[in-house]
């Protein structure tokens, strides 16, 4: 293979030319300050107009609340409304101007490349301007939903880059002018590609862009910015936050270049990404293979979770959190489907055929009955274990303790049943009862079927006998005599499906939670004091993720983590002397 010369650049001419024309486009939000060809002047005065209008008004909002004549508020009502008014002006010329002007068929042109930015501009307002510089909108609630938004926009960056304000965070009159000057081009930014012409974005999801999300993305990432601010400003006396004001602050300015460098995702992956975090961590659910059962798993989870807390008594909380936790842990989509092929068959009169999938053989009638069989001793177990149990605080001596050490006991004996179907116990010894070799047949099968019997007890034990001894574990708890209580809606809603989801994984988090709360006598503690038991499986759940990824990445990756160790120690070391 011929290595690439030293002497050859990185971009060539056209690459070079592609990239002065494109960055800055993508930087400040979509104006094309450098065209392929030559164009009036009046092109560019156009674009530095509209780019800097959300400027103009909210500066008019600015001055006059720094005169005393306007409160804050009044400030970004005012300047917001400028900004609702002139979006609609800016669309609704847009789609005059598409209106007005004709369909032209363009002449073939032997040089595609050198052509393909070329525009026949006659005036400076004249249609094909207008239409250069404002494309528009594909569809009449998109104008009428970004133009209001281009106002909210507008309205809350001027509260948000308001100079007292800046400088009540800082102190520094330096750091509150540049603050003011390069944050009021992030707000342009996000403006000019929401109303004017979207910036052609580094960090897409989808490969084309039917519904025009794509101009949502800066104006999202603003309001983010400015919902902290807000939190900051009606919630006071709370360090973290403003803290965390001062450093979004500082990291606004830089917004364009993230942008840029597509370091931040587009909106529509950030929510059904953010969907299904809180789906599998905050819901007890598992991932969803495609985008709709995603979002119905996602509301029938949340729906769950909400009408929970409205429920008046503890006994109906616990039955609703506890059957839906049983159900939506199943696979309803294949149940449902079989279900629907097997009336269609037989109200056809046809032959039973396979399903192409198999799943006629998945699920039968049996294992129906099975479910249900299942699904009304769970809900018996936890209404007469919440109704006649419930609800003393643990202790050693107390229901919910004895349930815990019993937890205890399973967790052993399925580690030790999994240990034993392995071929080396800890990774390190060789399991004497596994098969060494299948020369010897008699001795193989003989040692398969121990194998197979442990592994019908450890089944038993994972999938039959620990479900219900969480469910009890869960129903003896005092924490769910908290009514109307977000986090027990949460934490408890969330418990109650685990057990069945990922019931190993259940059982380890409530093992933990049992062991701490035993050891930790003290009532005071942090741990006992603010937190209910859902919540704390909730963070157990999350720190044993992070510290299994951590483990896992140390053992594919040691070099790097060696690496990222010296890293850290060297800049402690600076820090230190400094």
């Amino acid at each position: 293979m011929r290595r690439m010369s030293p002497d050859v650049p990185l971009l060539n001419d056209y690459k070079k030319d592609f990239f002065l024309k494109r960055f800055p486009q993508t930087v400040l939000g979509g104006p094309r300050l450098k065209l392929g060809y030559c164009a009036p002047s009046y092109i560019y005065v156009n674009q530095i107009i509209l780019f800097l209008m959300p400027w103009i008004l909210g500066g008019i909002g600015t001055l006059l609340y720094q005169l005393g004549i306007l409160e804050d508020y009044y400030t970004a009502a005012f300047s917001g409304g400028l900004m609702l008014c002139t979006a609609f002006v800016i669309q609704f010329t847009s789609l005059h101007a598409r209106n007005k002007s004709m369909t032209v068929e363009r002449m073939p042109t032997t040089d595609i490349l050198a052509q393909e930015d070329e525009h026949e501009f006659t005036s400076c307002a004249g249609a094909e301007t207008i239409k250069f510089l404002i494309p528009g909108k594909k569809y009449i609630a998109n104008t009428v939903f970004h133009s209001i938004l281009a106002g909210l926009v507008c309205g809350l960056g001027t509260w948000y880059l308001l100079p007292n304000r800046i400088t009540l965070l800082y102190g520094n009159a330096g750091g509150t002018v540049l603050l003011f000057f390069f944050g009021w081009i992030t707000l342009c930014t996000g403006e000019y590609s929401l109303i004017v012409n979207t910036a052609v974005e580094t960090a897409t999801f989808q490969t084309q862009d039917t519904y025009e999300i794509t101009p949502l993305m800066r104006p999202l990432y603003i309001f983010f910015f400015v919902s902290i601010d807000l939190a900051h400003r009606f919630m006071v006396n709370i360090p973290v936050l403003e803290q965390m004001n001062q450093v979004l602050h500082t990291l606004f300015i830089f917004l364009p270049f993230l942008w840029a460098l597509g370091t931040l995702p587009p909106p529509d992956a950030l929510f059904l990404w953010a969907m299904e975090q809180v789906l599998e961590f905050g819901l007890g659910g598992s991932s969803m293979s495609t985008h709709p059962r995603l979002l119905i798993m996602f509301i029938i989870s949340a729906g769950t979770a909400v009408t929970s807390y409205f429920i008046p008594n503890t006994t109906g909380m616990v039955l609703l959190m506890s059957g839906l936790g049983f159900l939506l842990s199943l696979n309803l989509s294949e149940m449902g489907f079989v279900f629907k092929y097997s009336v269609t068959r037989h109200g056809v009169g046809t032959k039973s055929k396979a399903l192409p999938s198999g799943s006629e053989k998945q699920f039968t009638w049996k294992e129906c009955l099975f479910y249900i069989v299942m699904l009304v001793l769970t809900l018996l177990e936890s209404i007469l274990l919440h109704h006649f149990a419930c609800c003393s605080q643990i202790s050693k001596n107390s229901p919910q303790a004895i349930v815990g050490h019993i937890l205890m006991i399973l967790l052993i004996i399925l580690w030790i049943l999994r240990e034993i179907q392995s071929v080396y116990i800890f990774g390190i010894f060789r399991n004497p009862f596994y098969p060494k070799d299948v020369q010897t047949m008699t001795l193989f099968l003989e040692k398969q079927a121990r194998l197979m019997k442990i592994g019908v007890v450890r089944r038993i034990l994972l999938n039959l006998v620990s479900p219900f001894a969480m469910i009890a574990f869960l129903s003896l708890d005092s924490s769910l005599q908290g009514l109307y209580s977000v986090s027990v809606s949460i934490g408890f809603t969330r418990a109650f499906r685990m057990v069945w989801q990922n019931t190993e994984n259940a059982l380890l988090e409530t093992v933990i939670v049992s062991a701490v709360h035993l050891l930790t006598s003290n009532t005071d503690v942090w741990w006992n004091r603010s937190l209910d038991t859902g919540i704390r499986l909730l963070l157990v759940s999350v720190f044993l993720t992070a510290l299994l990824r951590y483990v896992s990445y140390t053992i594919n990756h040691p070099l790097k983590v060696c690496c990222s160790v010296v890293y850290i120690q060297n800049f402690a070391a600076i820090i230190t002397i400094l």
